[in-house]
């Protein structure tokens, strides 16, 4: 999954993007991001907020029917204008379809600007307090009511509008715990009505047990009921990310990461089984962009070594793949240095990485079982199995160099080796231990052998 964010992406000549339409500008990337061996594209929020610019609260809606002028570059209030906006948009998708891209729509599902023009062509679709005043949340915006049932169909009617209309393939539910899980089966169940391949992907860092699960109760036909199906086919990894950004910061020790992987859930609890999950170091919620932190560039790609290598779906957010380490921003424009890039050659890491993970599907399917590591605090290994490979992963999370004795499971043969699927080095195994040392940030993904 590759997260474009879109107002990085406004008109900027001294970085080759001459168009106010702004996803003329960054559609000219979906051919290099194919290239890398992505498959799908999570876009920001595509409706219009605040003053119809590329800046500002992207998460507030004022109209869940259009496109943000400040994004097409189309301005005026009129139905053409609106339409011209929207086929801005499907101008995109097609162009990323084209490419083998799937596009996912970011759906700000639990609230709206105050102004919206929801508030006054639906005024019961919110909640309010006693005084008869919208409820607001922790942003500002006004929140609506899932209790009622012509909401929720405005909704479900509304996503197949867009899924139809441009061709989105699946939607990522922006703070998907605002909203009751019922819904989200709902709408996902809806959803692969129209496209079976529609994929919906959950922001959930708590109640694991309940949104990553199955759901059971009434469903959104007269006399349907649902039985044990997903509202969300995969979710956020945040204990994750946050953990791996600890660690690559150096600010906590390498195991932290085991027991995020364990508990996904505040590293508490785990989550259901078969549960996947997002695996990245970058987001746009993160300050400072994770090349930025005390790893720096090395840093970030030992941090996407191993989300690209552990279960889950692999994470990029857009320029890491230049080492890009400009922060997103509401208040200013912002943009990714795409013509002076500090780390050109990140592209090829991420592609060589990617076609490691498509040519050993053990890697993106296998299971996942932790190997104790002599060097516990700054080197992490986990071993990938299947029926017809045994991948084994080490990585050095830490800026030094580290020589370290890696124990496998028990249950693998005692001795061996282990080929490196890059290099092509190999090492040899005994008494199930590995002795191995890698440099800052270096990392081994190695094919056991008897």
């Amino acid at each position: 999954m590759y997260q474009v964010w879109l107002n990085y992406y406004a008109r900027n000549t001294d970085d080759g993007q001459d168009s106010s339409d702004v996803f003329a500008n960054a559609g000219a990337h979906l051919k290099d991001i194919a290239a890398m061996g992505v498959t799908a594209i999570q876009l920001s929020p595509i409706h219009p907020f605040g003053q119809d610019t590329t800046v500002g609260a992207t998460y507030s809606v004022r109209d869940f029917y259009a496109v943000n002028p400040g994004y097409s570059g189309v301005r005026g209030s009129d139905a053409g204008a609106r339409q011209r906006g929207i086929a801005a948009l499907k101008r995109y998708i097609e162009r990323a379809h084209g490419l083998g891209l799937q596009v996912l729509m970011d759906c700000v599902d639990h609230s709206t600007e105050p102004d919206s023009v929801l508030v006054s062509q639906h005024p019961d679709f919110y909640r309010r307090n006693r005084g008869g005043r919208l409820v607001r949340n922790q942003f500002g915006f006004a929140e609506l009511d899932y209790d009622i049932p012509a909401l929720r169909s405005y909704m479900i009617d509304m996503t197949e509008f867009w899924a139809r209309s441009v061709g989105f393939d699946g939607c990522r539910a922006d703070l998907a715990t605002a909203v009751p899980v019922s819904f989200w089966a709902t709408l996902n169940n809806e959803l692969k009505r129209v496209k079976p391949s529609w994929l919906m992907i959950g922001e959930i860092g708590d109640q694991l047990g309940e949104y990553a699960g199955t759901y059971s109760g009434p469903g959104f036909r007269p006399g349907e009921r649902y039985d044990q199906i997903y509202a969300f086919d995969a979710i956020y990894g945040v204990d994750y990310m946050s953990a791996l950004r600890r660690v690559i910061k150096g600010t906590d020790s390498a195991a932290l990461l085991q027991q995020a992987w364990r508990l996904p859930d505040q590293l508490t609890k785990s989550a259901p089984a078969g549960t996947v999950l997002y695996r990245g170091v970058d987001n746009h919620d993160q300050r400072p962009r994770a090349a930025a932190l005390a790893g720096g560039n090395a840093g970030m790609l030992a941090a996407m070594a191993v989300s690209f290598t552990i279960d889950g779906i692999p994470f990029i957010f857009n320029g890491q793949e230049i080492g890009d380490t400009n922060p997103t921003s509401l208040f200013t424009q912002q943009y990714i240095d795409w013509m002076r890039p500090r780390h050109p050659e990140d592209s090829q890491v991420f592609k060589n990485l990617l076609t490691l993970r498509r040519a050993h599907p053990t890697l993106a399917h296998g299971t996942t079982t932790w190997c104790a590591t002599s060097e516990a605090g700054s080197v992490v290994s986990y071993l990938r199995t299947s029926a017809d490979e045994r991948v084994v992963v080490v990585v050095n999370l830490s800026s030094q160099r580290r020589t370290t004795t890696v124990t496998l499971p028990s249950g693998q043969s005692p001795g061996g080796t282990v080929a490196d699927l890059g290099s092509g080095r190999t090492y040899r195994i005994t008494n199930h231990s590995l002795d191995l040392t890698l440099a800052p940030y270096a990392y081994l993904i190695g094919a056991m052998r008897p």
